[in-house]
């Protein structure tokens, strides 16, 4: 409660200060005018933002939708994978609402010989940290020392400021840079070809890239690596099913599983029509989240960002009355 007192008392500064648009905010959405919202989306979040906008241009055709490129200045709403700037309330510096969740899963190729000794023990928090991590974050300990040296394999990591990255190493609690290996430029999507390549390789990625959207199927040339996790938990993945998978995670906390948040932070100008589609994204835009891969909010978390919403609408008001 603390904490987002702390944030809506963020929002009245930032209503103040005339970050709101009150030439905007009075206006009705539907008043059949015309007005874009620009959203800077992320790369694996595209595909779902796209058909927001399909579907939400259908009921609302007086408001255009458009997606920035991912260098552009202007921009109403952004996509962020982890609300980092708000991680410590003291740093607060702009308004958010997150829209759903995703999940990362550490993954090889198809025709990756794992290690014997991987396949038998599988992946528990200690040996994700020695085949993932440098070694000076591990505990001095020779048997891990020992064991890291029969691992020969080569992790693959992206190494741009929106990577899966940093959520797969904020998780075990370290940053990208302490990933070992290789990194990869551009697309997170090509971590999943250099291990399909590499026979030695070893990554990670989002459901929505791991799995084949249409077949509900893990892709081809992807294999999933074991993780040391309970018999019922490992059968759901072993299943290599999305829905399955979505449905887990969800209803179940795995640690050794990464689940963050998908975040919109405003930027600027908050109008009508921007909080109209937010609150959209929290009723009908959660029907869409599963169809790409993602996890949907449960109904505390809703509840709790349609708050947002309602206390940026309330203070827009105030301010064109």
């Amino acid at each position: 409660m603390k904490r987002y007192l702390e944030k809506l008392g963020l929002i009245v500064l930032i209503a103040i200060n005339g970050s709101v648009n009150a030439q905007t905010a009075g206006k009705a959405v539907h008043a059949g005018q015309q007005e874009i919202v620009y959203i800077k989306g992320l790369e694996f979040v595209d595909a779902l933002l796209e058909k927001w906008i399909s579907e939400y241009s259908k009921e609302h055709p007086d408001v255009t939708l458009s997606i920035a490129g991912k260098n552009a200045e202007e921009h109403s709403i952004e996509v962020v994978l982890f609300d980092k700037q708000n991680d410590d309330a003291s740093q607060v510096t702009k308004p958010t609402v997150s829209f759903g969740k995703y999940a990362v899963l550490p993954i090889t190729g198809k025709n990756n010989a794992l290690p014997d000794e991987l396949k038998k023990k599988k992946l528990n928090e200690k040996r994700i940290k020695e085949l993932f991590f440098e070694k000076d974050h591990l505990a001095d300990n020779s048997d891990e020392v020992n064991s890291k040296k029969k691992y020969d394999l080569t992790v693959y990591s992206g190494n741009h400021s929106y990577s899966i990255s940093h959520s797969f190493a904020r998780h075990f609690g370290y940053d990208a840079g302490s990933l070992k290996g290789k990194k990869i430029a551009g697309n997170d999507i090509y971590l999943n070809s250099a291990v399909e390549k590499d026979t030695k390789g070893i990554s990670f990625n989002s459901l929505s890239y791991i799995f084949n959207i249409e077949s509900r199927q893990l892709k081809d040339n992807i294999a999933l690596l074991p993780l040391d996790v309970k018999k019922e938990y490992a059968e759901v993945l072993h299943s290599q099913n999305l829905d399955e998978t979505i449905q887990l995670l969800e209803s179940k906390e795995i640690n050794l599983i990464p689940v963050e948040k998908l975040t919109f932070v405003l930027n600027g100008n908050v109008s009508a029509a921007t909080l109209h589609f937010l609150e959209w994204t929290l009723s009908e835009g959660q029907d869409y989240l599963h169809s790409f891969g993602f996890l949907q909010l449960d109904t505390k978390t809703l509840a709790q960002q349609r708050k947002q919403i309602s206390a940026l609408e309330t203070i827009s008001l105030a301010i064109n009355n």
